[in-house]
């Protein structure tokens, strides 16, 4: 009897992937294009709402409820999906994205979902969807939203989901945080949390990474009440410029934080360097680095710039205005400076101790400086882990067995999400992966490889697959 039971489930379980094999094309063609053509970058109001209302309308026929949550800029939507376990999983997922830089660097169209090759190196990868949002991360939310559909109709869905869209996780997710914090009730249900990605090498290894980076994004505002006065009056006046240089100089300088919170590296524990030691036998770092359309680097030695790229701390300044800038020269003295600073840390810290130090900075600059000093707390979160061992892993990594593809494990991404809130306020696990190959992120040409679609929703299909049973088989 049981012998007949598990044949009747592989046979079902073969069915499923020949659907989502039979489909991939007509999915690519009449919903994946559709959705990328959407130019939903996180402060274009109109089409955020128009790619919010597509995902409504998509997952209307099979979600028991749906909430709209007001946000500071863009909703949240939370949407209740039943399944054969009661409890369910969180997917957490965006529907915002950067908007479109370098126009004149895309190849095609930043929102034609055009299918075409990229230059070389990357032309090896043969025709790739190239829009705004393709890899991060609107591809991979609409495979599983898919997927999901396809196993409803076939009344196959194993467990009950909570479906939960970020409007807008590019500017730190301000909606999503206080959510977390001031409404858990909302996610009682949930045993744990997974984000679909694509998280495929450009040698088809599958790379899992057991956390992400925290993040502390701050803005500094510098002002005089003066006028721009001519140069030759600078000994005589605040110098806003001068002042954000001096302060950025008793934060970081000479490739070393000046605070104490990350002054000292980052201490690696045992199992991580192991891991290390495995990775470096297995990636390339070259490709890595291709996918990002990094040409230069500040280490040559390959060890030692994987392991900076890690778990260094980083100091980031993505904009900095001041005095003059129009074409030609004139000498003048500022009567304003700003910068956008964020900095990234694999540290087991808080990022407010990370501000009261930033914070005490201003304070002392403050005490000799006529200039008016403003710092401002974007957004910030802890970094976040998960543990090799936890159902979700293993349920991501027998996924990727199942269709041969090996898997690289990482002991931390050197990004930054909100993962940490959601393990901190909701007790819970959180793990990013899956299949299918893409990259340049918020640069131009972003792109998804055509040909890797299909192993992203098979793998979305068999991670819930796996999770139930690996569920089941734990509590029962």
């Amino acid at each position: 009897m049981r012998l007949k039971i598990l044949i009747y489930m592989n046979n079902q379980s073969s069915k499923i992937e020949e659907i989502i094999r039979n489909t991939n094309k007509k999915f690519i063609e009449e919903d994946l294009k559709k959705f990328l053509k959407i130019s939903s970058f996180t402060l274009n109001k109109e089409a955020t709402i128009e790619a919010k209302d597509f995902i409504i309308s998509y997952i209307s026929d099979y979600c028991e409820d749906i909430k709209e949550i007001e946000g500071e800029i863009n909703p949240l939507l939370l949407a209740k999906v039943k399944g054969k376990i009661k409890d369910s999983l969180l997917i957490y997922m965006m529907y915002d994205t950067q908007p479109v830089n370098k126009e004149n660097k895309w190849i095609s169209n930043p929102f034609g979902a055009e299918v075409t090759q990229l230059p070389k190196p990357l032309d090896r990868l043969g025709n790739c969807v190239i829009a705004r949002g393709a890899y991060n991360s609107k591809t991979p939310l609409l495979c599983f939203l898919n997927v999901v559909k396809i196993l409803k109709e076939e009344k196959k869905l194993p467990i009950s989901l909570l479906l939960l869209f970020d409007g807008e996780e590019e500017l730190g997710s301000p909606t999503l945080l206080k959510l977390l914090e001031n409404r858990k009730s909302l996610f009682n249900s949930c045993l744990g949390a997974y984000y679909p990605s694509m998280k495929q090498d450009l040698n088809g290894n599958s790379v899992l990474k057991l956390g992400y980076k925290g993040i502390l994004s701050l803005t500094v505002k510098i002002t005089s009440t003066n006028e721009e006065t001519h140069s030759a009056f600078s000994s005589m006046v605040p110098n806003p410029a001068l002042d954000l240089i001096s302060l950025l100089s008793t934060i970081y300088s000479k490739d070393k934080f000046q605070i104490n919170s990350l002054r000292n590296p980052y201490n690696m524990t045992s199992d991580e360097q192991s891991m290390i030691k495995d990775l470096m036998k297995k990636i390339d770092l070259e490709n890595i680095k291709n996918k990002a359309g990094i040409t230069q680097t500040l280490e040559d030695d390959t060890k030692k710039s994987f392991v900076n790229y890690l778990f260094n701390p980083t100091f980031n300044i993505s904009t900095l205005k001041s005095g003059y800038l129009e074409n030609g020269v004139k000498n003048m003295v500022a009567n304003n400076a700003k910068c956008n600073i964020d900095i990234r840390f694999a540290h087991n810290i808080s990022t407010n101790d990370i501000y009261k130090e930033i914070r005490k900075k201003v304070t002392d600059l403050a005490r000799y400086s006529k200039s008016k000093i403003e710092l401002i707390k974007n957004i910030g979160y802890e970094r976040s882990k998960v543990k090799l061992d936890s159902i979700l892993v293993k349920s991501l990594i027998k996924s990727f067995d199942m269709l041969g593809i090996s898997t690289h494990i990482w002991p931390i991404s050197a990004a930054a999400a909100p993962l940490s809130k959601i393990q901190k306020e909701l007790a819970i696990d959180f793990v990013v992966g899956g299949l299918g190959i893409g990259g340049f992120a918020h640069a131009p040409n972003e792109f998804v490889q055509v040909k890797s679609i299909k192993n992203t929703r098979l793998s979305n299909y068999l991670f819930l697959k796996n999770y139930a049973d690996l569920y089941n088989k734990e509590n029962n």
